[in-house]
């Protein structure tokens, strides 16, 4: 069992940028979806960044608990669509994440390009809350101004 020194849950997603984050490796268990990323953005605004600026972290997992519904799909470009199993899209790059409340549910929607296809692909996932986590900080984000 892996142990991670920071974890974050849904309830700081505005301080969470996963636009670009690349999928390396994709877990379905009874409940659970697990995403591992080579890394995620945390904003200067999260109370576990210590820098002044946004960061990117090492490897992380993103966790989703509680899950009853996922779907993932491939759309493409003459209007078709595939369905095909979460795991089946390894290598997808997150462009937009998005979470909405549905009941006492949050319907997670992510939305990319599957580097297999070059198709954009979109994850739907419907579960209570995910959890972020990841050991280190390393470089700054790729938009922070540098300084000259």
């Amino acid at each position: 069992m892996h142990t991670w020194k920071y974890k974050t849950t849904n309830d700081f997603f505005e301080y969470l940028d996963f636009h670009d984050c690349v999928v390396e490796k994709t877990i379905v268990e009874k409940g659970t979806v697990i995403i591992d990323f080579e890394f995620v953005y945390v904003s200067p605004d999260h109370h576990l960044n210590p820098y002044g600026v946004a960061k990117s972290t090492d490897r992380c997992r993103l966790t989703f608990n509680e899950v009853t519904d996922s779907n993932c799909i491939i759309h493409f470009g003459d209007g078709t669509e595939n369905q095909v199993l979460i795991t089946d899209l390894e290598e997808m790059e997150f462009l937009q994440f998005n979470q909405k409340p549905l009941d006492s549910y949050i319907i997670f929607e992510m939305f990319g390009t599957d580097w297999r296809t070059h198709q954009f692909c979109s994850i739907q996932i419907k579960a209570i809350s995910f959890t972020l986590e990841w050991n280190n900080f390393t470089e700054d984000a790729w938009y922070v101004k540098k300084q000259k």
